[in-house]
């Protein structure tokens, strides 16, 4: 048997070096052994094909210096064999000019199998073929069963933390946007989408797409029958499915790639079911990388959608227990409203408002349903005050206006032995607070005035200046708004008020008509409550209180050019706290 070469000897250890740097990168590996083949043939031709057991097929995972079509007619051959259709697949290849190539088989796992296409050995190193051949086997296989090792240990540990995920919050759609932005991640695609099943038209509807917001935008708009798509297939037949070319299957639904823009090559569809119903489907398209989905892939996924399936019952339930909770807040609210006509609609109207700009800050998506609570709720202490002053159509008295001023503290104390309640009495509590520390009833300053409470104020002021009152027709929003400007940073928090003046503009004028006469805006009538009657049509007198917003107050001591403060005949000089700075009439 000959010698080996100094020179073959120093290219199989500079091989092996290269594969050892590549740590299992299997491109790497099929490089270096393309280069040793080039080395000790003369050609650096390489290809490495794997069969894969859940699409049946045999997709080229590499490919250096052979032509495509020649790899892939003995990657179709291998298929065949695998499935039965042949019975022999060659040891030998030879190319058109009967150039001759090798053909090495490879086995790791029953979900891993393949081959390597290789040139042979010149006829003076022909027996150096074995040993290159254990060389390609001892560098590839290892590394095949590492990345999938290291696959399945990554979806391992995916299905940890979506459960960690799952029990983190009941928010659906937060829910779910996590478990697909970590299932995305973990199946290392492009994007994955949850349609869920409309019960009522037996159709399927793009409820989360994580990825491109843009495309998620516009699938939303899509709705598949029962049955239609890769995915209603799925939710029909209750059944997983693998689509490794989704052009070439007959069930891929072209429609939301063509309203999209989006372009699907392969996907992984797999049922949501509760209890053996289908609730859903769980989706996973365009697999990055050279290894197609898989069995082990389909499995993992099944269990991401048990959990998902799971969290979204959970999550159904308790906004159903929110809705009744919700439900039952807006019936106490209206009631509240309805102890003074005029007001119809307030804690409705103040709630919008207070969303608006809770939502236009940014804020936590908790943060923003305690506020809308708290709006519903930010008159509530007024059960306690009397008919006869929350009724009264006149002027209100110091000692009249001191019971109003009650109103807040008494909603926090009727809302503290709630629990589901507690986080929500911050803005009921301080809604009168301003930012100048004016206000009641804990004269807060600035921000010690917690961040409900400040959104409130504005909302409520607003409100108050632009509904129908018993002494004055409402104010127009162009009125209601720049006195909204002209107190910022003295009743108002400046922040919360250009939160609101933006919101404004893009959402809240579209509650608004213009009025002909005036040519400005006024509530309309779909939010507005009854219209009072003019001043000079009121039977009772109609000295400058009544032009005052809310709560009125004595004409002596009103200068609309400084901050008001009334005297309290009981407590002496207290600091007065009116929703807004009244105004004359003539302004």
């Amino acid at each position: 048997m000959p010698s080996i070469s100094t020179q073959d000897k120093d290219a199989f250890f500079e091989a092996l070096q290269q594969v050892f740097k590549a740590r299992q990168n299997i491109s790497e590996i099929c490089e270096a052994l393309s280069w040793l083949a080039l080395r000790l043939s003369g050609r650096k031709d390489f290809a490495l094909c794997l069969y894969d057991v859940s699409a049946e097929r045999t997709p080229i995972r590499h490919l250096s210096g052979y032509s495509q079509s020649f790899v892939q007619k003995s990657a179709d051959l291998f298929t065949a064999c695998k499935k039965g259709e042949a019975s022999e697949f060659p040891q030998e290849l030879y190319e058109e000019d009967n150039s001759r190539s090798i053909v090495i088989p490879l086995s790791t796992t029953k979900d891993s199998d393949g081959f390597i296409i290789c040139p042979a050995m010149p006829e003076d190193k022909k027996f150096l073929e074995p040993k290159f051949l254990e060389t390609c086997k001892t560098s590839l296989i290892p590394a095949l069963e590492m990345e999938l090792l290291k696959m399945q240990n990554d979806q391992t540990l995916a299905l940890l933390e979506v459960g960690h995920v799952v029990s983190s919050t009941l928010n659906l759609n937060e829910l779910l946007l996590k478990i697909m932005n970590k299932t995305t991640e973990v199946m290392r695609c492009e994007t994955s989408t949850v349609y869920l099943v409309d019960e009522l038209t037996n159709e399927l509807y793009f409820h989360i797409i994580s990825g491109d917001p843009n495309v998620g935008s516009r699938l939303q708009e899509i709705r598949l029958p029962m049955g239609k798509g890769v995915a209603g297939w799925c939710a029909q037949h209750n059944e997983p499915v693998i689509v490794p070319d989704a052009e070439k299957d007959e069930r891929f639904f072209k429609g939301a790639d063509k309203k999209s823009g989006f372009v699907t090559r392969s996907m992984l569809c797999v049922p949501m079911r509760i209890k053996d119903k289908v609730i859903g489907v769980l989706q996973v398209i365009n697999r990055i990388g050279d290894i197609p989905f898989n069995n082990h892939d389909l499995e993992t996924l099944e269990n991401v959608a048990n959990q998902a399936s799971t969290a979204i019952e959970n999550s159904r339930l308790y906004e159903n227990i929110q809705e009744v909770y919700l439900s039952t807040i807006e019936v106490l609210a209206t009631a509240i409203d309805a102890k003074d006509p005029y007001t119809q609609g307030h804690s409705r109207r103040v709630t919008i408002y207070s969303v608006a700009i809770a939502e236009e800050l940014g804020l936590p998506q908790k943060e923003i349903e305690n506020i809308r609570y708290a709006g519903l709720l930010h008159d509530v202490g007024k059960i306690g005050i009397e008919d006869r002053i929350i009724r009264k159509p006149g002027k209100l008295t110091d000692e009249e206006y001191a019971v109003i001023r009650k109103h807040p503290s008494i909603g926090a104390r009727i809302l503290k032995p709630v629990a589901f309640l507690a986080d929500k009495i911050p803005g009921v509590l301080h809604h009168h607070e301003y930012f100048d520390g004016r206000g009641y009833p804990d004269h807060l300053k600035g921000l010690e005035i917690p961040l409900a409470g400040r959104i409130i104020c504005v909302a409520d002021a607003f409100d108050a200046m632009t509904t129908n009152r018993p002494y004055r027709t409402g104010l127009s929003a162009e009125i209601a708004i720049g006195e909204l400007k002209k107190n910022s940073g003295t009743q108002f928090d400046p922040y919360c008020v250009d939160a609101f003046l933006r919101v404004y503009e893009r959402e809240l004028s579209k509650y608004f008509k213009k009025d002909e006469e005036t040519n400005q805006h006024i509530l309309s009538e779909e939010l507005a409550p009854q219209k009072t009657k003019k001043a000079d049509e009121m039977e009772v007198e109609t000295d400058i209180s009544y032009q005052q917003p809310f709560p009125p107050i004595h004409a002596k001591d009103y200068d609309p050019n400084k901050p008001q403060h009334s005297k309290s005949t009981t407590e002496g000089t207290s600091e007065s706290s009116q929703p807004f700075p009244p105004i004359m009439a003539k302004d």
